[in-house]
């Protein structure tokens, strides 16, 4: 209840407009749920803290109402049977980049980076699915704005009219316009973000739309909350086909590791820097040292991992027991055991391949 003196709280309104820069914001696509309901979220984050949500959508049943916009009760039932045994009518909803009230809403969720042109690319699947919704979101001006070649710098709008050319959306439509037991708003979102990270989801989210996702924060006004660490994972490592086996090792450890050490104190200090220095070393090995040799990557995995802040940052027991302040016992990080193992298995693969 409110006090006498206490003002009301003003409604929250988002902006209508978002200056973003293609090459330096960072862009996040994040599988959601909220209680029984998975649902998608776009949007900037910087570092780990979230900064705008761009576009929320997530697929509902899709009920027929009476006159006065009622669902009846028969229709529910109808709804529930042709769910259960065979398929029922649904949509995506557009949910909107915000709400009006704080609300402190709990969910769990996944995040993974994605690029401006992938942001562009959802936003086009999305004008290109408009049947049921207008799919209110942030666009810019027009395509040329979009993609102007130099113009790092863009305005994005929030509207739902259509600014972008179509795409193809014909297998999209067949799993987001039915809903059952085997084609749940959870099997649509994660279809969503395989379409625009061209990669499969991580294991760590079931496909059951009861199943909490990994990670956990709070919705305050509709969007995550700025005091709670918000991860964004890279790229999966099926993102960029890597074609080496012994890269394609490497790098899937890193990405395991850093899904993994989220789950254990995710508030710390310790884990967010932790989770930017794995990320960093993932991102230049897929990045500009895509290119190097095994002995050149694990000269350069090990240069990095002693260096003085790295080593520092690495080298923290998150989790430390009785034993730990025994003098005569040192025990070393996961993430640095990890490490270990990675320079291990490149060096036992330089071996083979040069005595093999």
């Amino acid at each position: 209840m409110q006090s006498k003196n206490q003002l009301p709280e003003s409604d929250y309104q988002p902006p209508e407009s978002l200056n973003v820069n293609k090459k330096t914001d960072h862009f996040f696509i994040s599988i959601n749920k909220k209680k029984g309901h998975s649902f998608i979220m776009l949007g900037v984050y910087d570092q780990n803290k979230f900064r705008h949500v761009l576009c929320r959508v997530g697929k509902v049943a899709d009920f027929e109402a009476d006159e006065n916009g009622e669902v009846n009760y028969p229709a529910k039932l109808q709804f529930l049977c042709n769910a259960l045994f065979f398929a029922s009518k649904a949509f995506l909803k557009n949910e909107g980049v915000s709400r009006k009230k704080r609300g402190d809403v709990p969910i769990t969720y996944q995040a993974y980076d994605i690029s401006y042109e992938q942001y562009i690319e959802f936003v086009r699947i999305l004008e290109s699915l408009r049947r049921h919704d207008a799919y209110k979101c942030y666009k810019p001006d027009s395509a040329a704005d979009s993609f102007a070649i130099g113009r790092d710098e863009v305005t994005l709008t929030l509207t739902s009219e259509k600014k972008l050319p179509p795409v193809n959306v014909k297998k999209l439509n067949t799993n987001l316009l039915e809903l059952n037991v085997g084609n749940t708003c959870r099997h649509s979102a994660i279809a969503l973000i395989e379409e625009v990270q061209h990669a499969p989801i991580s294991s760590l989210v079931s496909s059951s739309f009861l199943m909490n996702l990994p990670y956990e924060t709070v919705l305050e006004y509709g969007h995550p909350s700025e005091n709670i660490p918000f991860y964004v994972l890279p790229p999966p490592p099926g993102s960029f086909h890597e074609s080496d086996k012994a890269k394609e090792k490497v790098i899937t450890k890193l990405y395991l590791r850093m899904e993994n050490m989220l789950l254990l104190e995710p508030n710390s200090q310790y884990t967010q820097d932790k989770f930017l220095k794995l990320k960093e070393l993932y991102l230049n090995i897929v990045g500009p040292q895509k290119g190097l040799s095994l002995n050149e990557l694990l000269r350069s995995i090990h240069t990095w991992k002693e260096e003085k802040n790295n080593k520092r940052v690495l080298n923290v027991l998150r989790k430390e027991y009785f034993w730990d302040s025994l003098p005569f016992i040192k025990r070393q990080s996961a993430t640095m055991n990890l490490l270990a193992e990675v320079e291990d298995d490149l060096a036992a693969e330089i071996a083979n391949r040069t005595f093999g």
